[in-house]
């Protein structure tokens, strides 16, 4: 059984509330999507993850077309929207998950992570007016594997707090004299995106326990955001979920998000905002810059953001390989911003 998580990027850079700027050209971005697809086809996935598909109405048929394959779809970051028509003009992103038509893919729920037990984003119309992050579940019967749970998700992008990100504030402060209250300051909005992950990651995890014995396998993939030793990483393995790649590849670094092997499309994102805000605290011009430096080290490197997580409870499946996809091809161009993680699975 091959699987497949792939953030497919939308390509798109907020430059107002209610707005969204291309970092490409059309041209370009047809010529990435028909990559994804070719990337795809000779893969011959059995199911697949997608997130930051745009627009996921349109493109989601396409690929499932192009794949042999039936969809189920849930919108996240789309804005206002009624019927397809709304702002921002050029976002409509969803979840995807995909499988073979034979094996009767359902959607069984779209969760909001960020306000549960309200979901106001749906195929037909939405109401969001900031960043909000969603789990897509859906189910499907696999032959020897019994009633299997998928669930997609993306979750929040903001910076990553780790202990080599707060060593380095600690010594930028040193450097700079910053005042304790600046320093506890810095280290607590540093420490927002962890949080809002962990609370994002807590609320999918409810939705999953109301349902989870209804399920002989789960299979919870995405991007997550968090590295492997993060927090989110270790509640996950103490829930019995098994990193695939880990088990594939150990300690391979696996990144699938990587500016220097990627460069072609990362260099468009220079663009994109940093989610550390520093213009309303009170140091010199040079503190700021290399604060906002620091964060742009941190937001760029190398690192493995993208998941397949599995448990079962009987049935006892093999993790036979594992491997990034769409990588850049001969003049440098990648699929996407970030490489797709391919594990292939076996029932013993």
């Amino acid at each position: 059984m091959r699987l497949i998580t792939y953030n497919l990027w939308h390509g798109l850079s907020p430059s107002t509330s209610v707005a969204f700027e291309a970092l490409e050209p059309v041209a370009r971005r047809e010529l990435r999507e028909n990559l994804q697809i070719n990337v795809l086809r000779e893969l011959k996935p059995d199911i697949c993850f997608f997130q930051e598909m745009n627009p996921a109405p349109e493109r989601a048929p396409l690929v499932a077309d192009a794949l042999g394959m039936e969809f189920a779809i849930q919108p996240d970051l789309v804005g206002l929207k009624l019927f397809g028509v709304g702002l921002p003009l050029n976002l409509n992103s969803g979840l995807v998950i995909m499988t073979a038509k034979e094996w009767g893919l359902r959607k069984v729920a779209g969760v909001s992570l960020d306000r549960p037990g309200t979901n106001l984003v749906h195929s037909w119309g939405s109401w969001q007016l900031k960043e909000e992050r969603f789990a897509l579940f859906c189910e499907t019967m696999l032959p020897g594997w019994g009633r299997v749970l998928m669930i997609d998700t993306h979750l929040h992008h903001g910076l990553e707090s780790t202990p080599e990100l707060l060593a380095n504030l600690e010594k930028l402060a040193g450097e700079l004299n910053f005042s304790d209250n600046v320093i506890l300051e810095l280290k607590d909005r540093l420490a927002k995106g962890n949080q809002r992950r962990a609370l994002e990651i807590a609320n999918l995890l409810q939705t999953l326990e109301d349902v989870q014995d209804r399920y002989e396998v789960v299979i919870l993939a995405g991007d997550f955001n968090a590295s492997p030793e993060s927090e989110l990483g270790q509640t996950l393995r103490k829930l019995g979920f098994r990193d695939s790649w880990f088990e594939a590849k150990g300690d391979a670094p696996g990144h699938s998000f990587d500016r220097e092997a990627n460069k072609a499309n990362h260099i468009l994102q220079d663009r994109f905002p940093l989610s550390l805000v520093v213009e309303d605290l009170t140091f010199s011009s040079k503190g700021k810059e290399s604060l906002l430096a620091m964060a742009r080290k941190q937001e760029t490197r190398p690192r493995r953001i993208d998941y397949i997580w599995v448990r079962s409870r009987t049935v006892k499946i093999d993790v036979k390989d594992a491997r990034l996809v769409g990588l850049p091809n001969s003049e440098g161009l990648a699929p996407s911003d970030h490489f797709g993680v391919c594990v292939d699975l076996e029932v013993q």
